[in-house]
């Protein structure tokens, strides 16, 4: 894992495994909350698993939506006896690979300080993690709802995809301003970003109008 704040930290680069796009890669995050550390995302690798347990390990995982939940998610609980929290609409798929020990259905504020946000549209049960770090930055973590494919900002459409809970997301998305935007998945390019208010919207704008559509390809 790379310190990439003085309370955050990002996973190992991750290939998921029958993906046919060798650039597509996926990440987690390590976020240190008053309360203790809590991860976002996915990480598969032992070896951030093992950085994890130094970094005082973790007692909650939250996923963004149920593409995230793999063989590590269990891993994790196991190892750390953390709980694992997703979107009610995401748990039959994430409980293939580990149990959910709470879900949400509703904006909420966890741990006083984490803000937990449905955002429909990639996925039924998508969500979004809104972090005023007191370092002084606003981190936004926003799973696969909006990416980076090499320099250009996109939104990825899969078959459970709702084009129209999508618009209402991204709108819901320009009344935020956040300093550091934080994807799970990207292609060809690392996943966070710094980001100015005139950057945002501007991104947001290219996001909406560029969309990747994967609806109708094999394995989708």
């Amino acid at each position: 894992m790379k310190q990439l704040y003085e309370d955050l930290w990002i996973s190992t680069p991750e290939f998921p495994p029958g993906e046919t796009d060798p650039e597509l890669m996926m990440h987690g995050f390590l976020l240190k909350l008053s309360r203790g550390n809590v991860l976002i995302s996915r990480v598969e690798n032992v070896g951030d698993h093992n950085i994890i347990g130094d970094l005082g390990g973790i007692f909650r995982h939250y996923l963004t939506h149920w593409h995230e939940a793999g063989p590590g998610a269990r891993l994790l609980q196991q190892r750390f006896d953390s709980a694992l929290y997703c979107h009610n609409r995401a748990l039959g798929p994430v409980s293939v690979w580990a149990e959910a020990d709470d879900t949400f259905n509703q904006a909420e504020v966890h741990c006083g300080s984490l803000h937990v946000v449905p955002t429909p549209g990639h996925t039924p049960g998508s969500t979004t993690y809104l972090y005023a770090s007191p370092y002084g930055k606003t981190y936004l973590f926003v799973g696969d709802t909006i990416s980076l494919s090499h320099d250009r900002w996109i939104t990825v459409l899969v078959p459970e995809s709702n084009e129209a809970d999508l618009k209402k997301t991204l709108e819901f998305y320009r009344a935020l301003r956040p300093d550091v935007v934080l994807m799970g998945t990207t292609k060809g390019h690392l996943s966070w970003q710094e980001v100015t208010m005139r950057e945002w919207l501007a991104l947001l704008d290219e996001a909406e109008n560029s969309p990747l559509d994967l609806r109708q390809r094999p394995g989708h």
